[in-house]
Parts: structure tokens; sequence; C-alpha cells
């Protein structure tokens, strides 16, 4: 199965944020590494022959235990973005598949008011709701709230229809079954 652009982009970002951890991970021992001279607590002597080198030592050590935070903020920033690119992916190709198999849209003539059926709501997520009042154009459907938060949505949102404990994804089947009905 060839893999779509959203597939594509989450896989590449992804990619970006292994790479990004394992700079967080490489910076995160360059900074034990730096702060290895303080590691046994001696303080800091002003007057002393190693103040100066031992203050420089000390701000790089510092500056660079700031960018590895940075390095940290971006890997979880990018692990975050790769995660929801791959389910946006997913669901996206979820509904693909459940559409590309239709033989004909759907249209006013496959509902009934009280059939159920699960629309997609944005470009990832689907509902389920009770049809409350067919259209030529949309389905008005029951949300639940007495009639001032009913959805209204077109046909080619539709993703199934559920009616006497029958499921249709695909609106020919609904021809089929009229015709076995007669």
């Amino acid at each position: 199965m060839t893999d779509t652009p959203e597939q594509r982009r989450a896989a590449e970002l992804q990619k970006r944020a292994d790479r990004l951890k394992a700079d967080f991970e490489a910076r995160t021992k360059r900074n034990h590494d730096l702060y290895g001279r303080f590691a046994g607590g001696q303080p800091l002597l002003p007057g002393h022959h190693s103040y100066r080198s031992a203050r420089r030592d000390k701000r790089r050590a510092d500056a660079h235990f700031e960018r590895t935070i940075d390095a940290y903020k971006a890997a979880e920033k990018a692990e975050q973005a790769a995660k929801w690119a791959k389910a946006k992916a997913d669901a996206q190709a979820k509904i693909t598949a459940v559409t590309s198999t239709r033989a004909r849209p759907w249209q006013p003539s496959d509902f009934q008011v009280g059939d159920i059926v699960t629309v997609r709501t944005f470009q990832t997520s689907q509902d389920t709701y009770r049809v409350k009042r067919v259209n030529k154009k949309t389905l008005t459907l029951d949300g639940g709230g007495g009639g001032w938060d009913d959805p209204k949505r077109t046909y080619d949102r539709v993703l199934s229809r559920t009616r006497d404990d029958i499921t249709i994804t695909n609106p020919a089947d609904t021809d089929e079954t009229a015709q076995e009905a007669q």
C-alpha cells in the first residue's frame, strides 16, 4: 500500500523527534563532563590562581546546560507533533478506506428519520447521531440538547448508516436491500 502524504509527514516528524532526542542525550552526557570539575564540591576560591579558569568553565557549563534544556523542550515538542501527525494520518486512512469502496454517493432517499448515522465531524474524528430530519442537501442530526445543538451534516460526510441493527457503509447496498424486500 502506498503511503499517503500524511503518513510520510508523520514518519518525517518521527525521524526529527528521534534526532532531537539523540541530540538531547548527547548534550546531557556533555553536561556531565563539563560539570565534572565541580563534582567534588570544591567551591570557587577568589584570589586563587585557578579562579578565572574555574569561573569560565562554570559559565561554559551553565550555558551548555541552558542549551540542553532547550534541546529537551524541542525534542518533547517534536515527539508530540509526530504522535499527532501519526494519529491524524491513521484516522484519515481509516475514513478513506470506508469512503473509497463506495459505488455511489449517499443521497436523501438512503435515510429515514430515526436512522443511526456515523459522520465525519472534522478531518480525523467521527461521531454517531440519530437522524432527526432528512433534508435535500443535509441531514439534521439529534444533538441531544432539545434542538438548540442539532448539527447538520452534508451527505458526503456520512460514513455509515444503521437501521434495524444492519449497518451499511456503501450506499449501493441500500439498493440491493430494497430490491430484496420487494
